[in-house]
């Protein structure tokens, strides 16, 4: 239904054909015709070079001329014969035929979701009821849930079974008047979910074993909020926290819905110290007249998976005027802040696909299926993308455990300067809990 925040960086290579060089041109000609062009021996290279970096403004300006041609279309096209770039034309109107069908499927398969999940609705409620205690699911429901637990090569083993229901009905008078529900469930479920587990802080798990359901509902355009309900705890006031994602009323290139942006909601913290998000940092200081003492009070955006509701904002859209010749040479001698606002761009960029991650994973494989996360079973039918990666990475860890160790002391050693730190990771750019 929706389309992954893609980087503004797009590969050329992955182009179609008329923005580069013909594939029947590169196949025939560049194979077996090599290019004419005299070699430049090492010597030439290395003058180029040393011109090259003694000349900023030239090799500023030859690497801007270059990005100019990124994108450029070649004139391939527009070489064709009329009567050949009259058939192009008219797939164009085919495809364009197309892609109104494929923005109808999808605002009809929308609306079909939207149907099948007003049937889902009742038994979510029922799900919730009986994790917290309100209601005890029905014999048929166990036994269905027993039959579906059970592993077919496991079949021998009915002698255990029958010494755990003896057990099970020994201890069911205190069972029934000690536990309530199913403690911790949403807790056990978001944590063996690995993209969201890996926000989640010790002192976030406090928080979140109050949290009692977690569900979704559609927007009258396109998009979803997700509710977390929380029992009356001593944290904050709200009874539920919302997040809401938004997308683009317009369908995107591939037929699919665009994420436009998510906003979140206030919490109301009932301390500063409640507040998993910050870190205080108190130290006393002495004013050398009056001898008097005073508490300072430095409060440190930390990591917390609270921090959820607070997503961070899109970057709004440079206006450049192209005609400016004077803002284009302060551009050239402003270099160095140009990259650092890419960085700044890229950290904003992963943070955000981070966010919209969170977001889709919680409504598409958490909500459904939350007692398979509860119970582990969720974990062995992962996404396939959750295992890729580098393997050697795997190990890098194993090799850097000295280096490690002497960081860990360092982090010790200044846990140690001040009582009142909490030993969190290092903060996000945002923090606006309250």
């Amino acid at each position: 239904m929706s389309e992954p925040i893609k980087s503004k960086n797009g590969d050329i290579s992955k182009a179609p054909t008329p923005q580069n060089t013909p594939a029947s041109v590169t196949n025939s000609y560049l194979k077996s015709q090599p290019p004419t062009v005299s070699t430049i021996d090492e010597v030439n290279e290395d003058k180029i070079g040393q011109t090259l970096a003694n000349n900023p403004a030239l090799l500023s300006m030859m690497q801007g001329k270059l990005n100019d041609l990124i994108g450029k279309n070649s004139g391939y096209v527009a070489s064709l014969p009329r009567v050949v770039k009259d058939r192009v034309y008219g797939l164009k109107s085919l495809q364009q035929q197309q892609m109104k069908l494929e923005a109808e499927f999808q605002k009809e398969l929308l609306e079909l979701e939207k149907k099948f999940f007003k049937k889902y609705e009742p038994l979510y409620e029922q799900r919730k009821k009986i994790i917290v205690g309100e209601i005890e699911p029905t014999e048929s429901q166990i036994e269905e849930g027993k039959a579906l637990d059970e592993d077919e090569d496991e079949e021998g083993d009915e002698e255990e079974e029958e010494e755990e229901e003896e057990e099970e009905k020994k201890d069911e008078s205190t069972t029934k008047s000690n536990e309530k529900g199913i403690p911790g469930f949403w807790l056990t479920a978001l944590e063996n979910l690995t993209t969201v587990s890996e926000t989640i802080t010790d002192r976030d798990s406090e928080i979140l074993q109050f949290l009692i359901d977690v569900r979704m509902e559609y927007l009258s355009t396109p998009g979803f909020s997700l509710i977390f309900e929380f029992d009356t705890n001593t944290f904050f006031n709200n009874k539920t926290l919302t997040k809401t994602y938004h997308y683009q009323a317009e369908l995107g290139y591939s037929g699919d819905f665009v994420y436009d942006h998510a906003t979140g909601c206030e919490i109301e913290w009932t301390s500063k110290e409640n507040n998993p998000t910050i870190n205080i940092e108190r130290r006393k200081q002495r004013n050398k007249t009056t001898k008097q003492t005073r508490t300072i009070e430095k409060l440190t955006p930390v990591e917390s998976f609270f921090n959820f509701f607070d997503p961070p904002k899109p970057p709004k859209r440079k206006e450049v005027d192209e005609g400016d010749d004077e803002q284009a040479g302060e551009n050239e001698r402003e270099g160095d802040d140009e990259d650092e606002d890419e960085d700044e761009d890229e950290d904003l960029e992963a943070r955000l696909e981070l966010d919209y991650q969170l977001g889709e994973e919680i409504k598409d494989r958490l909500i459904p299926r939350a007692v398979d996360w509860f119970t582990g079973d969720a974990v062995d039918f992962a996404y396939p993308d959750e295992f890729e990666g580098d393997e050697e990475g795997e190990y890098s860890d194993e090799e850097g455990d000295e280096d490690d160790d002497d960081d860990d002391a360092n982090v010790d050693g200044e846990a140690k300067d001040d009582d009142n730190a909490s030993g969190q990771k290092q903060p996000p750019a945002e923090c606006k809990q309250q």
